[in-house]
């Protein structure tokens, strides 16, 4: 059984913050609507329909820049069979040439 942590503390009328063992996070909103910011950065948005237990989350954006993506190598290739090799390959593993 895992242990589960987690506290609220308002800010304000329509404002809380969210303290949990992963980080910490925020919500604001109304009855229906709320936007939130959880502590790995995704961005939730939530709809409900009040007293009926019906509601739609969807998660429509990140909070962290997308640097990681650009930063990455460029994916190597086998210059004889054209197939995608690792960064520490020496030899293609489908054809079995030396890669440059």
């Amino acid at each position: 059984m895992a242990i589960r942590f987690r506290k609220s503390k308002r800010i304000g009328k329509r404002g809380r913050i969210n303290f949990s063992r992963s980080g910490i996070g925020a919500s604001v909103g109304v009855r229906g609507f709320r936007i939130s910011v959880s502590p790995d950065g995704k961005i939730r948005r939530t709809l409900s329909i009040p007293g009926t237990g019906i509601y739609d989350t969807k998660v429509v954006g990140s909070a962290k820049p997308e640097a990681k993506k650009a930063a990455r190598k460029p994916k190597r290739k086998c210059q004889a069979c054209g197939r995608a090799a690792g960064q520490k390959d020496v030899f293609c593993r489908y054809c079995g040439a030396r890669l440059e």
